[in-house]
């Protein structure tokens, strides 16, 4: 498995683990056309809507885009233009940002299992159309991926 398999394969198992913690459920589309690599759904019990959130999903550990205050993650205009249209479910953009040498990515003993680092999300809905190939986006670091920032983003209220 090359190294940025492993950054996407790391970057969804974060999602789920996330998504675990706050309890919603968590859907692959078949075919990624859409910039959506995955689903979470929250059930008709957490919420009457049952809300559905779609996220692209990216993984960095490139130590350059760490910024004061933000991530600057360089996105391709794909990705960005599926992202910043008005959809049926909103969508969102996913970045885990890992330690640059992949031995240090987890540590595990028989007591912990520790992540190095963590992601950050971002909304790039109603942004205006750019004509670069690649765009890059700001997520806030206060932006973390977490159980309270999924349940916020689903608007469930527990």
């Amino acid at each position: 498995m090359t190294e940025n398999l492993q950054k996407e394969a790391l970057s969804a198992a974060y999602v789920r683990f996330v998504a675990a913690l706050a309890g919603v459920s968590v859907a692959r589309p078949e075919v990624d056309d859409d910039s959506m690599d995955l689903i979470l759904l929250a059930s008709g019990e957490m919420s009457e809507a049952s809300p559905a959130l779609g996220l692209q999903l990216k993984a960095t550990s490139d130590p350059s885009v760490i910024k004061e205050g933000r991530i600057a993650f360089p996105l391709g205009r794909k990705n960005y233009d599926d992202l910043r249209r008005l959809t049926r479910w909103p969508r969102i953009l996913v970045v885990l940002v890992l330690p640059e040498e992949p031995g240090e990515w987890v540590e595990q003993s028989e007591e912990q299992l520790v992540a190095r680092r963590c992601a950050y999300w971002v909304s790039l809905r109603g942004l205006p159309n750019r004509d670069q190939q690649s765009i890059t986006v700001d997520l806030p670091r206060q932006n973390l991926f977490t159980p309270a920032a999924v349940r916020s983003l689903l608007e469930i209220n527990q």
